[in-house]
């Protein structure tokens, strides 16, 4: 059995939380691992405990916000879907993310993805800076 722990969050933070946060639960029960989900919303949030996820296995953030404290789950294999996904697909998500972590080709909190490393270690040319009204408005000169 593996260990999954989760965070939901939706932009209302009410119900698409809680309803993502069930299903990627019962997800877990049918497939017989532990699930353990955090949600953060507009109602709080019931931060997960370090040690659960230092024992976890995967991270799935099925979220539509930016993650809270997400540095706690640093160096975890994990997958990250808006909200709906993990509604309609949370048994498929726990498998990709299982499965990724087990072959080694997930991501890990806190390591930046290939692409972005790649786009990071070459220099850029400088973007055009627009300007006008709007952009002087903006911030961009």
């Amino acid at each position: 059995m593996a260990k999954v722990v989760c965070v939901t969050s939706c932009i209302t933070g009410i119900a698409h939380t809680y309803m993502a946060a069930e299903a990627l639960e019962q997800a877990g029960k049918k497939l017989g691992h532990e699930v353990i989900v955090e949600t953060q919303g507009s109602a709080g949030s019931n931060p997960l405990k370090q040690d659960v996820i230092d024992s976890a296995d995967a991270v799935i953030f099925a979220v539509d916000l930016e993650v809270k404290d997400r540095q706690r789950f640093n160096g975890k294999p994990y997958i990250q879907v808006g909200v709906a996904k993990a509604m309609k697909s949370a048994v498929e998500l726990v498998e990709q993310v299982l499965q990724s972590a087990a072959d080694g080709t997930a991501a890990k909190v806190g390591e930046g993805s290939p692409a972005k490393e790649a786009e990071a270690k070459t220099p850029s040319e400088p973007k055009e800076k627009k300007g006008g009204l709007f952009g002087g408005l903006f911030g961009k000169k």
